[in-house]
C-alpha cells in the first residue's frame, strides 16, 4: 500500500476534507452497503475464510469476471475492487459484503444488487452454500467462527477486547445494511446528520431482525444493536452534540480528535497506535511518525457512531435484511433525507426529546422493537408517520415506490418487524435450520427483491 500524499497536515486540512465531500445539488446519489452471512445451507453453520469452498475461494472464483481486481494483503485475497468503484469487502468474521457504487436512483441500486447476487450464486451455487441477511448470525457462536486474515483485524481484535465484553460478538456474529447520502454543503450535512440521528432508535426498531443466535430465540428483537451497545464506549453509540441545531463540521472532527486511535498504514505495514488519540497524534506525532491525510481517512473509518460522517452521511444503524425488505432500507432514508419537506417534518417528530430520553429508547428498543416506549408511548405509530412521510419524499423526488411496499405493509398493515414475523415462522418450523435458511436466502428465487 503506498502513501497517496505524505504531507504533514493540521486542523485546518481536517476541516476542509468535509468541506470538499459537498457535491452539486444536481448530483446527490446514493450508496448501499450489504452484509451477508456465507453458510451451509444443510446446517446453516458459518462458512469460514479459509480452506476448500471457503469464502476466499469463492472470491476468487467471482476474479474470473474482468470487472474484479484483485487486493491482498500477502498471501490472503481480502478484497474485489470493481471498476465501477464498487467493492465486494470482508467483515472479521468473513461476512461478505458489497460496498455499492453511488448511484442516482433506487432501481439503479436494486440492478447492481441483482447483478451482484446473480454472480454470488453462479460462483457458488455448486458448493452447497447459501448467503442470508440477517442482523445476527443464526447458528454459529463467534468463537466457532474464526477471523479473517486481515492486518486490520489483527490490531482490531485485541484493541476491541479490552473496550467491550460483546466486541467480538459484534466483529464474527453481526451483519448489517447502511446506506451512504451524499450532501451539498455544511449546513445540509449537518442538518441530515442531526435528522438521521435523531431517529436511527426508532429505524433500527423499524427493520429489527437479529432475534435468533446460538441457534435458538435469543429474547431480543435486534440483538445486533445490544451487542453494538457494548462494543466501545468511546466509538459506539449515540452522538448528543449531533442533535444540536446549530452543529457544524467542528463539532464532529472535536469528537474524532479525542476517540483513540487503533492503527495507521506506513510503507505496506499496519502500526497500532496504543490509544493515543488522534488530537494528540496531530499536535505531537508518535512514534516516530507525524499525522497525514491517508491517517485522518483512516482514523474516521475507525468510528462507529449510529451515524457517521465521511464526505457523506452514513446511516449505520439497521440490520442485515432478506432480500424482500433490503430496498427498503434505502428507499425510507432517501425518502426522508433527500426531501427537504420531508426531513422538517421528521425532525419535528423528535427535536423535543432529551438526550437522556433517547438513550433510553435506544436501549428499549433491542428488546421491544416497535413496542419500545417513550414518553409513555410505544413507537409504533411514529414508525408508521415515518413510513408515510418517505414515501411522500420519495413521490416527490420522481422516485420508484415499489420499493416502499415491504415496509409499508409490514409496518402500516402487520404492525410488525422482521423479527416478529421471523419468530412466528420459527416456531411454525419446529425450529427447522433449512427452513430459516430458505427463508433468508438471497438464492432462493421467490425471495428477490422488486
Amino acid at each position: 500500500m503506498n502513501e497517496p500524499d505524505s504531507r504533514r497536515i493540521g486542523y485546518e486540512d481536517l476541516v476542509r476534507y468535509f468541506h470538499e465531500g459537498s457535491k452539486p445539488s444536481g448530483c446527490l446519489r446514493i450508496g448501499g452497503e450489504y452484509e451477508l452471512f456465507g453458510v451451509h445451507a444443510r446446517t446453516g453453520v458459518a462458512v469460514p475464510y479459509e480452506g476448500e469452498g471457503g469464502i476466499q475461494s469463492i472470491l476468487n472464483r467471482l476474479l474470473k469476471n474482468p470487472r474484479w481486481a484483485p487486493l491482498c494483503e500477502k498471501e490472503h485475497l481480502i478484497c474485489l475492487l470493481g471498476k465501477d468503484s464498487s467493492n465486494v469487502t470482508l467483515e472479521p468474521g468473513a461476512q461478505i459484503e458489497l460496498s455499492g457504487a453511488p448511484r442516482s436512483t433506487l432501481l439503479e441500486l436494486s440492478e447492481e444488487l441483482k447483478e451482484y447476487i446473480r454472480e454470488l450464486h453462479s460462483v457458488s451455487g455448486d458448493l452447497g452454500i447459501d448467503f442470508i441477511g440477517i442482523g445476527m448470525h443464526p447458528v454459529s457462536r463467534q468463537e466457532e467462527i474464526p477471523f479473517v486474515a486481515k492486518c486490520r483485524y489483527d490490531i482490531m481484535a485485541p484493541y476491541l477486547k479490552e473496550k467491550g465484553l460483546l466486541s467480538h460478538h459484534m466483529m464474527k456474529e453481526t451483519a448489517t445494511v447502511q446506506v451512504n447520502l451524499d450532501y451539498t454543503d455544511e449546513a445540509d450535512a449537518m442538518d441530515k446528520l442531526r435528522t438521521a440521528m435523531g431517529i436511527t432508535s426508532m429505524v433500527s426498531a423499524m427493520f429489527a431482525n437479529s432475534p435468533l443466535s446460538g441457534g435458538r430465540a435469543n429474547g431480543f428483537m435486534t440483538r445486533r444493536e445490544y451487542v453494538w451497545m457494548h462494543t466501545d464506549p468511546d466509538r459506539c453509540g449515540l452522538l448528543s452534540f449531533a442533535l444540536r441545531e446549530d452543529a457544524r463540521f467542528e463539532d464532529y472532527l472535536r469528537y474524532a480528535l479525542k476517540v483513540p486511535m487503533m492503527f495507521v498504514v506506513r510503507e505496506g505495514k499496519w502500526v497500532p497506535m496504543n490509544g493515543i488519540s488522534f488530537g494528540d497524534f496531530l499536535e505531537r506525532g508518535a512514534l516516530g511518525l507525524q499525522a497525514i491525510m491517508e491517517d485522518w481517512r483512516l482514523h474516521l473509518s475507525t468510528l462507529f457512531p449510529e451515524v457517521r460522517l465521511k464526505q457523506y452521511i452514513e446511516v449505520r444503524g439497521v440490520d442485515a435484511q432478506s432480500p424482500g425488505m433490503v430496498l427498503s432500507v434505502p428507499a425510507l432514508w432517501k425518502g426522508i433525507l433527500y426531501d427537504p419537506e420531508a426531513r422538517r417534518a421528521t425532525w419535528d417528530m423528535v427535536r423535543g426529546w432529551s438526550f437522556d430520553e433517547r438513550l433510553k429508547l435506544h436501549e428499549e428498543i433491542c428488546r421491544l422493537g416497535l413496542r419500545a416506549r417513550i414518553r409513555g408511548k410505544i413507537i409504533l405509530g411514529m414508525a408508521q408517520e415515518l413510513v408515510r412521510i418517505a414515501k411522500q419524499g420519495l413521490r416527490r423526488q420522481g422516485e420508484d415506490l415499489r420499493f416502499m411496499d415491504p415496509l409499508e405493509e409490514l409496518i402500516l398493515e402487520k404492525e410488525q418487524t422482521p423479527a416478529e414475523v421471523l419468530l412466528e415462522k420459527w416456531e411454525s418450523w419446529n425450529h427447522d435450520v433449512q427452513k430459516l435458511i430458505r427463508n433468508c436466502s438471497y438464492f432462493h428465487e421467490s425471495g428477490w427483491i422488486p
